[in-house]
C-alpha cells in the first residue's frame, strides 16, 4: 500500500465529509453519503489483513474527527471491528461484483451504525437526531454511490492483492 497517498486520501475525504457532502444530502433528513465508511470498505476488501486493519481504525479516527471535531469517539471502535471482520470474511467471500459491494456497503453501514449508537448511549452522548431512518438512508445512500467510488479508488489507489493462498 502507498501510505503517503493513503494519508492525502483519508484527509481529503474526511475534509469532504465534513464539509461538502451536505451539497448532496437527501430528503428532510439530510440524508448524506458516508465516503470514510465506502473507503473503508474498500480497502477492507482490497488489502491484506494488516494493512486493512491499519486503514479501519485510521478511517474511524477520521470518521469521529467528521463527526464530533477533535476526539476519539465510538467510530474508531466500530469501524475498526467492521473492517477487520470484513477482511477476514474476504478470506472466504469474493466481493468483486457490484451488487456484492453494495450489499456490502449497505450491511457494514448499518452494522457500523448501529455499534456506534450503541457505544455512544453507553457513554451517556445524545444520539445523532433522525434516528434509524437516518441510519439506513445513509446506508442506502453509501451502497448506490460506493461502486462508482471504488472504481475511482481504484485507478488512485492501485493495490496488489497479496493475500496467503491466492496468486
Amino acid at each position: 500500500m502507498h501510505w503517503p497517498r493513503f494519508a492525502v486520501l483519508v484527509l481529503i475525504a474526511t475534509l469532504l465529509q465534513k464539509s461538502w457532502i451536505n451539497t448532496i444530502a437527501v430528503t428532510d433528513l439530510r440524508v448524506t453519503p458516508d465516503l470514510l465508511l465506502i473507503a473503508m470498505v474498500f480497502f477492507a476488501v482490497r488489502c491484506n489483513e494488516k494493512e486493512a486493519i491499519i486503514s479501519s481504525f485510521v478511517l474511524g479516527f477520521a470518521a469521529d474527527i467528521a463527526a464530533t471535531g477533535f476526539s476519539i469517539g465510538p467510530l474508531i471502535i466500530s469501524f475498526g471491528l467492521f473492517g477487520t471482520g470484513l477482511s477476514y470474511l474476504h478470506r472466504l467471500i469474493s466481493i468483486k461484483k457490484v451488487p456484492h459491494q453494495a450489499i456490502t456497503i449497505f450491511v457494514v453501514g448499518l452494522g457500523t451504525a448501529i455499534l456506534a449508537w450503541l457505544l455512544a448511549r453507553v457513554a451517556g452522548q445524545t444520539p445523532k437526531p433522525g434516528g434509524f431512518i437516518a441510519l439506513i438512508g445513509t446506508s442506502i445512500y453509501s451502497a448506490v454511490l460506493g461502486p462508482v467510488l471504488f472504481l475511482f479508488l481504484d485507478w488512485l489507489m492501485p493495490i496488489k492483492n497479496r493475500r496467503r493462498g491466492r496468486k
